[in-house]
């Protein structure tokens, strides 16, 4: 596989393509699971090519048609796509205009072009028309002139999701809807315990169970194949394994992320020293819907149907795993019931591919509840040391933070790597004069991956958190103490911004209060107020929550919203009500009744957000930023309201009331 940047050297026929009946497909590798996408890649290439957004289709994904991307995480979509896309459309117009100049006999200054066609010289020729069999190509080059801002009709507008009404009018097909001709169904025998290897077998009693098709074996993997999911189920369940237990523990590792010198001697000579640890358990996924995938693997290729987010990375694990060659294997990305960084990993779809194989038909495999809390991997826990030096005017001098976390992806351990994962946002956004930041990876028998955010909302809830109470210890307004330590203006106005529009400051009432955080994720800058009340009880309510956010350039104002809500209301549950237990590796929380998660009745009142981006700044990402000040705005709220620190998620009723006894 090629380079990064030789990758992107792209021909546009791996981008644009224009039907017969003028219809403008546009291709990219990316995934849309809820950020809005589609609709956003939608706006630009309808504005760049000059069509009615009606006439454009986007495909994502799908590794028979779209160009290779290495997967869709981090908020990366809009700010790695958006340039390529806009470009190789505006190429794709000027290709036409070409055509049309040649085939008129006219100097392409002369054309323009119009909702889906070329016109000039009295003349109007349809871009299906000039298309006539003959793709669009050749290389897009690096500097090609784009739309006037003053002729883009969708660019910067709100505009609902292309795929909103089959979704709310139950006419999407979900991975676990699709059906195929002769389609079995597949369930998987789970071992005690994860790393289990299988010694030996004996399917005699399965096997003559109704429904069932064929028991399947690979390596450590057994499975049943049968006519319906509850024979396949019943099978498995009647398959006698000889497990062998071999405990799984994760790696460790120690990684520097800022090593500024004299952090020590400048501690020592602070005026004054605080020093403060944070606690954040392990927390589900929970999709609403299990893991699903359907395979169809047959002699000359597979091609299977997935929820994921990254679809050739499952390209090449397939092929690996039923060997085939990697070109003989399609992966068709369909809606997913939810993935936060899951569906980075293809477990359903290896299985499904697997059971396949063997049975030599098509195969659903839809995992239940209990199989998704209990072998999904979870959000790592983590610990946080954190302590600082201020001097006698209340100006911090010296940092110092430990964070103590388990690996949050299977990236690899290379430091670069963890600093950008497990380490995300572990470094302060404020100006600090001198800082160690040490990651340290912790083993744990828990499996643990990609998650919202990955480290960044550990991090950010334990430096607000602190930034709080140093201002506390110092007699420090909360805000006026964050803005006397920011340098950048573009955080200083997103922390301005949110304060005024929320009354930061003003009282709230009684048992209420306001608390405010901020970070800067992969350079969209965001900042929230949380506004709580707490009952006599310790219960916490959230009522409001205001947000101001700055992702650059502005796609979709209505899906910067829509996604800045999403995470605000995810994280809060995260905060309030979430935790996944575990005893030596194994995970006990396997049910709704046992893991909470918020509904409607625990949707605060309002959730204003204000999208105040900067049009001379590249765009950035949205889908994950939303979800990450706020348990530290939500935790500051808390102190407000009654006086209770709580370092440790999630706030619950009793850990409330333990701080407020322990003041």
């Amino acid at each position: 596989m090629s380079g990064w940047g030789e990758e992107r050297r792209e021909d546009l026929a791996q981008r644009i393509r224009v039907e017969p009946d003028g219809t403008v497909v546009a291709l990219s590798g990316k995934i849309d699971f809820g950020q809005g996408i589609r609709t956003a890649f939608a706006q630009i290439v309808a504005d760049e090519i000059d069509v009615p957004i009606e006439h454009v289709r986007v495909v994502l994904g799908d590794t028979a048609e779209t160009p290779f991307d290495f997967g869709t995480f981090g908020s990366h979509s809009v700010a790695q796509e958006a340039p390529l896309l806009r470009k190789a459309a505006a190429f794709a117009r000027r290709q036409l205009i070409e055509r049309a100049a040649r085939r008129l006999a006219l100097g392409a200054e002369r054309l323009d072009t119009e909702a889906g066609a070329v016109v000039g010289g009295g003349r109007r020729i349809a871009y299906g028309e000039l298309v006539d069999g003959r793709h669009l190509a050749g290389p897009i080059p690096d500097e090609v002139p784009l739309m006037p801002p003053a002729r883009r009709r969708y660019s910067g507008q709100p505009m609902p999701r292309l795929e909103a009404r089959d979704i709310v009018t139950g006419r999407a097909t979900y991975v676990a809807d699709l059906r195929l001709d002769g389609m079995l169904r597949g369930a998987i025998a789970r071992p005690p315990s994860r790393g289990a290897k299988v010694r030996s077998v004996d399917d005699a009693s399965a096997r003559k169970l109704p429904g069932v098709v064929a028991v399947v074996r690979d390596g450590d993997v057994v499975g049943v194949v049968a006519e319906r999911d509850e024979q396949a189920r019943a099978a498995a369940a009647a398959l006698e394994i000889d497990w062998e237990i071999t405990p799984l523990e994760g790696p460790s590792a120690e990684v520097p992320m800022r090593q500024d010198p004299g952090v020590d001697a400048a501690l020592a000579k602070a005026a004054k020293q605080v020093e403060r640890t944070y606690v954040l358990p392990p927390i589900a996924n929970a999709p609403i819907g299990p893991s699903a995938a359907v395979a169809d693997v047959r002699a000359d290729g597979a091609t299977v149907y997935v929820g994921t987010h990254r679809p050739f990375g499952i390209r090449e694990q397939v092929a690996k795993t039923i060997g085939l060659e990697t070109a003989s294997v399609r992966v068709v990305p369909l809606i997913t019931s939810g993935t936060y960084g899951r569906n980075t990993l293809g477990d359903a779809t290896l299985e499904a591919a697997i059971l396949s194989k063997g049975a030599r038909r098509p195969v659903l495999l839809q995992w239940t509840r209990e199989e998704e809390f209990a072998w999904s991997p979870s959000r790592p826990e983590a610990v946080l040391e954190v302590s600082a030096g201020l001097d006698d005017g209340g100006r911090i001098l010296a940092w110092r933070y430990e964070e103590h976390t388990n690996v949050h992806t299977a990236a690899g351990l290379e430091p670069r790597v963890l600093g950008m994962t497990s380490g995300r946002n572990a470094i302060p956004p404020y100006a600090i004069p001198s800082a160690s930041v040490v990651l340290r990876i912790e083993p744990t028998r828990l499996r643990t991956a990609n998650f919202r955010s990955l480290a960044a909302s550990e991090n950010v809830f334990a430096i607000e958190s602190f930034m709080d109470e140093l201002a506390s210890e110092t007699k420090q307004d909360p805000l006026a103490f964050r803005l006397r330590h920011i340098a950048d203006p573009r955080l200083r106005r997103v922390v301005e911004r949110v304060a005024e529009r929320s009354g930061f400051g003003e009282g709230p009432g009684e048992r209420r209060g306001r608390g405010i955080a901020c970070t800067i994720y992969h350079d969209t800058y965001v900042a929230q107020v949380a506004e709580v009340e707490v009952s006599p009880a310790g219960a916490v309510r959230l009522v409001r929550v205001w947000c101001v956010v700055d992702p650059g350039e502005v796609l979709n104002p209505d899906g910067v919203r829509n996604q800045v809500e999403g995470g605000i209301q995810q994280s809060a549950s995260w905060t309030l009500l979430e935790e996944l237990h575990h005893r030596d590796g194994r995970v006990v929380t396997t049910g709704w009744d046992a893991y909470p998660i918020a509904t409607f009745r625990d949707a605060p009142e309002s959730i204003d957000v204000l999208v105040e981006g900067d049009p001379a700044a590249p765009p950035t990402g949205v889908g994950e930023p939303g979800a990450v000040p706020i348990a530290a705005a939500i935790a500051n709220a808390v102190y407000a309201a009654c006086g209770a620190r709580v370092r440790e998620l999630p706030i619950t009723r009793d850990r409330v009331r333990k701080a407020i006894a322990g003041r």
